[in-house]
């Protein structure tokens, strides 16, 4: 499991960072929860000042009983859950384009083809020589340049309803082995396959993002958009703001909730007519601003509100990337190391910001004090 904080610094900008990785030894929410507790507090953390939570849309992480996010929440009713806009999103075009008969019988072919092209590894052995013997041929006769990186070998690849994209590379991967999958296809057709009867959708759309997006606070989302910057602040809306104050009880209390009232009148007419906030692009970077200009001094509670707001994971896209990293460390060559290595290298490749500080001689000085060695370093 990896962890990444988001938060807001002291300059007012948004920083998110790898906190690490934790060996689990399984998926259910209440290991996750248990590996979360250990994390924050080897790092003096407390769940108390979490102001949002995010992650994909598994049961086990977002499930509204026994999930990972309802446990959490039973502890901090205040760390608002976000269930990945980007998974979110792509569930959304995906369920819509399957409304429409044409492309939901397209793609319904299309993984039907995946699934019984990649079946079994005699299938996936004739397409890999079939595709080795053309690149042969082709090389033979000189249409094919040849050089690093060119005429590796490819395979079908399966979609996935919440990855970006995923959905084009399969079309790519079947154009580039098409008559090579059609072969396959005689094949299997030989072998008595037949296709399965698809059921028919009717056009729901509406309804499809009702359902997707239901879990996600709309009333949340609705206030937050009140502190947007863009167009002048045309989105302003004190009582949205004053609405979302309520919204975290423990860090307004009521005479803060006077204060911001009036606060607020006051901070939307300084900006509105000042140069320097003009054409900002959102609140990440009004937040940079205002820290800035020192108006983060004059508008403490407003901009409280702020720091709330962009704590809110939105996207678990950080996490991922993290994940990716570990592709990248942990090589056939390193199939044994060990998670505390793993985990102090992965911070050091995703973090590059971290060991720029770090002198080479405190590292051998360490190093040598940890044990007598044969040599001198």
């Amino acid at each position: 499991m990896a962890i990444v904080l988001r938060y807001v610094d002291r300059l007012g900008i948004v920083k998110e960072r790898f906190i690490g990785i934790v060996h689990v030894l399984d998926t259910s929410s209440l290991t996750l929860k248990a590996a979360i507790n250990t994390i924050f507090s080897n790092n003096n953390l407390s769940m108390t000042h979490v102001r949002g939570q995010g992650y994909d849309g598994a049961s086990n992480m977002s499930g509204s009983f026994n999930g990972l996010k309802s446990l959490i929440l039973n502890e901090n009713s205040y760390a608002h859950y976000i269930h990945c806009f980007a998974h979110q999103l792509q569930l959304v075009v995906v369920a819509i384009a399957k409304k429409h008969d044409d492309v939901d019988e397209f793609f319904e072919q299309l993984a039907l083809v995946v699934t019984v092209v990649c079946g079994s590894c005699k299938r996936k052995d004739m397409i890999r020589e079939m595709q080795k013997e053309r690149v042969a041929a082709e090389i033979g006769i000189g249409e094919t340049e040849t050089r690093k990186g060119l005429n590796q070998e490819i395979s079908l690849v399966r979609a996935g309803d919440t990855r970006w994209g995923s959905h084009f590379r399969t079309i790519v991967s079947l154009v580039n082995l098409f008559a090579k999958v059609v072969a396959v296809l005689k094949y299997v057709k030989e072998e008595g396959s037949t296709l399965s009867n698809r059921n028919q959708a009717k056009d729901m759309q509406i309804q499809e993002f009702g359902d997707r997006f239901s879990e996600v606070r709309t009333e949340l989302m609705e206030n937050m958009a009140a502190l947007s910057p863009c167009d002048s602040f045309s989105s302003f809306d004190k009582t949205n703001l004053l609405k979302l104050s309520e919204i975290y009880k423990n860090d307004f209390d009521d005479s803060e909730r006077a204060q911001l009232n009036g606060q607020l009148d006051i901070y939307y007419h300084s900006l509105l007519h000042d140069e320097r906030f003009f054409n900002l692009k959102g609140i990440a970077d009004l937040s940079r601003l205002l820290v800035e200009t020192g108006k983060h001094l004059s508008f403490p509670l407003v901009y409280r509100l702020l720091k709330l707001a962009l704590v809110l994971p939105v996207a678990t896209a950080t996490v991922e990337r993290c994940f990716s990293a570990i592709k990248v460390l942990k090589t056939d060559f390193r199939n044994r190391i060990s998670d505390d290595f793993m985990n102090g290298a992965l911070i050091c490749s995703v973090e590059k910001e971290a060991p720029e500080n770090v002198k080479t001689e405190n590292v051998i000085t360490r190093f040598r004090k940890m044990k007598d060695r044969r040599g001198e370093l």
